[in-house]
């Protein structure tokens, strides 16, 4: 395919030509009326391209023209919306563009959460059993033996190996248990620093190759340990010869428990013993696939249903995989109506994709035409969605909320109703995905606390074919980026990047970022790079070794919506950043040098989300940071010493969180101590319309001032009833304030844990 059909560029297009702001200025653009009617009617016709690309070269080089045209026109729209946002910057209008009402939750529906799919599937549970007695037994005198779950995709095997891993008796066998995906690239560097990074809290990347094998023999000598290598593909004996010397230094009775498709690497790694996994027999699938089908008992649905199940188990032969993600899609189709188009869908997608595979075997190929079903049946705004997601490495743990700012950034979340904050709409996005078993859940934390989410591998084979060649993961130096390419991601990045750089032929690039990388050396070639890629709409500069200044070039950058920072050495920020009017997102996480924001920040009119955790030498807030109504991240709130600086008006006050009620999640206030006026200056800086903060840090360092100052300050601090976490360090009051002293704590605050 030659990408996902551009639904959000053609509706991002008509909306602007349509709005009042371009109507005004229609007169610079004649051809306005003609370019509305015709993407108007193409608009009726990229469904049905969309299906039809796969099968015709000239559909899908007419898709591949128009994604490039529509992607020019969507550039200049959008820089003619910036330059009338610069001026009304200017003209001092810029509360003109923020909404006062946007405060009101998306109601979210609870989505079906299919859970413990392998319990109801009584072959897994007697493979289980069987690997763990191989595991925990001590027969054998062996320092390092190895176990094998065999089975093409789909069937099922890392959700054995993850039952077994997490089985009490193999919890208690081991003193160590190790995880580690491995997939496509086998390279053994790597692979130490993510066994190290489960076992100890080094910081690994910094160590040269002497340095993490000493480490990695201090920290496994003599210990028995369970590794668990998933999805392993390597054929290369060497390599996998020289893992397992660097292992043999664990104690006696280790094991390690593989993953994978491939007999051949079953063969290289002279596995001990192993278990093949087969397809569900049929009784065992129809009851998997009615289980998640079917809100009520089979022989209660419709007989059409039932009857057009029955087709689809037939079709997913024994697949655990296609038997939960197909069986998510007819959960939704509730209406007998919509039955028949679903049948013609099921036949539509896989008629001409099975015609030349071998119908009875189970196979890569067979799995994905079958889960392209799965993708035929989204609807449109989800397709860009899903489509998008194939940026990320294989096996990545991906984090919601990231993802989510991507797609606001690449203009693919849409609501019709100023109402609801688009991150909510794209949170429904997300959730809708979920529900139809396109994402699974991550479970991580010590207290199992934080939530991440991983497509399945054949899940992301599919992403990345649809997305097709707009699209690019770099694994290595070697690579180029080729004209035609829209967004690109490094993965396990080290070292210089001026080879890519000087070899890219992109100039439409609209996403470049990086994921596990490390060591990256910012040259003077990138500032080059950077400007000529005007069409970037999300760029992460994360982890960038040599960055002690943030390159002016990036405030020319007029479309960029995302941009990451983090874990960088600068000191400032330059004033340029501030001509970035569309930014929606700037994460600056762990820039610990940092000590002030720029003095004209009150001028990024779209930022939603200025994440800051961990820029521990902020001094202050800028003034008018309050302007800035449409944040929701701020994590790190610093109450600056104004003294001396009242004429300047450069130090923001603790006033300047009056408006800003849109704030979610944690917030972090610091240097409370430098409050003045204590009780005029937070009680304008209220938090009682914070609706949905969750999480409230209140801090004073050392300071002269009289313990009643700080009562003052901590009286007019009450947080909104919905506040689930509340920590107070360095107060100096000899005296808590009554509303948190009061006896009807629990109606003040009814949500505290």
């Amino acid at each position: 395919m030659s990408g996902p059909v551009p639904f959000s560029a053609v509706q991002n297009i008509l909306t602007t030509l349509r709005s009042s702001g371009f109507q005004e200025f229609g007169f610079l653009f004649e051809g306005r009326k003609m370019l509305e009617e015709n993407l108007a009617t193409i608009k009726g016709v990229l469904v049905d391209a969309e299906e039809k690309q796969g099968k015709s070269h000239i559909v899908e080089a007419w898709v591949r023209r128009l994604t490039d045209v529509l992607y020019d026109v969507e550039d200049v729209l959008d820089e003619f919306a910036t330059h009338q946002l610069q001026r009304r910057v200017v003209a001092r209008q810029v509360s003109g563009f923020f909404s006062s009402s946007n405060q009101i939750a998306f109601p979210f529906k609870m989505s079906h959460r299919l859970k413990d799919i392998a319990k109801v599937v009584d072959k897994i549970k007697e493979d289980k059993e069987e690997i763990i007695n191989s595991l925990v037994s001590t027969d054998s005198q062996e320092i390092l033996s190895m176990v094998a779950i065999v089975g093409c995709g789909g069937l099922g095997r890392t959700t054995l190996a993850q039952l077994v891993y997490n089985d009490k008796r193999v919890v208690q066998s081991f003193e160590l248990r190790i995880w580690v995906c491995v997939s496509v690239n086998f390279h053994v560097e790597p692979l130490v620093k993510e066994i190290l990074k489960v076992v100890c809290d080094e910081d690994v990347e910094r160590l040269e190759w002497n340095g993490l094998k000493n480490l990695l023999h201090e920290e496994l000598s003599q210990k028995r340990c369970l590794f668990v290598l998933d999805d392993v593909r390597n054929e290369n004996p060497e390599k996998w010869h020289q893992l397992k010397s660097l292992l043999m230094v664990v104690g006696k009775g280790s094991k390690i428990l593989v993953t994978t498709r491939s007999e051949m690497v079953v063969s290289i790694m002279a596995i001990d013993s192993r278990f093949c996994l087969k397809e569900l027999q049929k009784i065992q699938a129809w009851d998997l696939f009615s289980r998640i089908a079917f809100t009520e008992k089979p022989e209660k649905a419709h007989p059409h249903l039932v009857e057009l199940g029955n087709t689809i188990v037939n079709i997913c032969r024994g697949s655990p995989l296609l038997i939960k993600i197909s069986g998510a899609v007819l959960r939704l189709k509730t209406e007998e109506s919509q039955w028949p188009s679903l049948r013609n869908l099921w036949f539509r997608s896989l008629g001409d994709r099975l015609r030349n595979l071998w119908f009875h075997a189970l196979g890569d190929l067979y799995v994905i035409s079958v889960l392209r079903f799965s993708y035929d049946d989204l609807p449109i705004h989800l397709k860009q969605c899903f489509a998008f997601c194939a940026l990320f490495p294989e096996n990545y743990k991906i984090d919601k909320k990231l993802l989510v700012q991507l797609w606001m950034a690449q203009g693919y979340i849409e609501s019709s109703d100023s109402k609801f904050h688009l991150e909510d709409v794209g949170n429904q996005y997300f959730e809708d995905l979920l529900s139809r078993s396109l994402f699974e859940e991550v479970i991580e934390g010590v207290n199992d606390n934080i939530k991440r989410y991983k497509m399945h591998d054949l899940v992301h084979d599919l992403a990345q074919a649809v997305m097709g060649p707009r699209a690019k993961i770099l694994t290595n130096e070697m690579e180029d980026i080729r004209a035609g390419v829209n967004h690109v991601s490094l993965f396990g990045f080290s070292g210089t990047l001026s080879p890519i750089i000087c070899a890219s032929r992109a100039k439409s690039l609209r996403t470049f970022l990086a994921f596990t990388c490390h060591d990256l050396k910012y040259e003077p070639v990138m500032d080059t790079w950077i400007s000529s890629l005007k069409c970037l709409r999300a760029l992460d500069l994360k982890k960038m070794l040599g960055v002690k200044r943030v390159p002016k070039c990036l405030g020319k950058l007029s479309h960029l919506r995302f941009l990451d920072l983090s874990y960088n050495d600068f000191t400032v920020l330059p004033n340029a950043i501030t001509r970035l009017k569309n930014l929606q997102t700037l994460k600056l996480v762990h820039c610990r040098n940092l000590k002030k924001f720029p003095k004209n920040t009150r001028e990024l009119i779209n930022i939603r989300h200025l994440e800051n955790d961990g820029c521990l030498n902020l001094t202050y807030m800028p003034f008018g940071i309050g302007d800035l109504t449409l944040l929701q991240s701020l994590s790190i709130f610093v109450v600056g010493n104004g003294r001396g600086h009242s004429q300047v008006k450069e130090i923001g006050s603790l006033i300047e969180l009056k408006r800003l009620n849109n704030i979610r999640g944690e917030l972090h206030i610091i240097n409370l101590e430098n409050v003045r006026d204590g009780a005029l200056d937070t009680k304008e800086g209220s938090l009682k319309g914070k609706q949905y903060l969750k999480s409230l840090s209140l801090e004073w360092g050392p300071s002269e001032q009289e313990a009643k100052d700080d009562e003052l300050v901590m009286e007019s601090l009450q947080p909104h009833p919905n506040l689930k976490k509340l920590y107070i360090k360095g107060y100096g009051g000899v005296r808590f304030p009554g509303w948190l002293m009061s006896d009807e704590l629990c109606l003040l605050l009814p949500n505290l844990l």
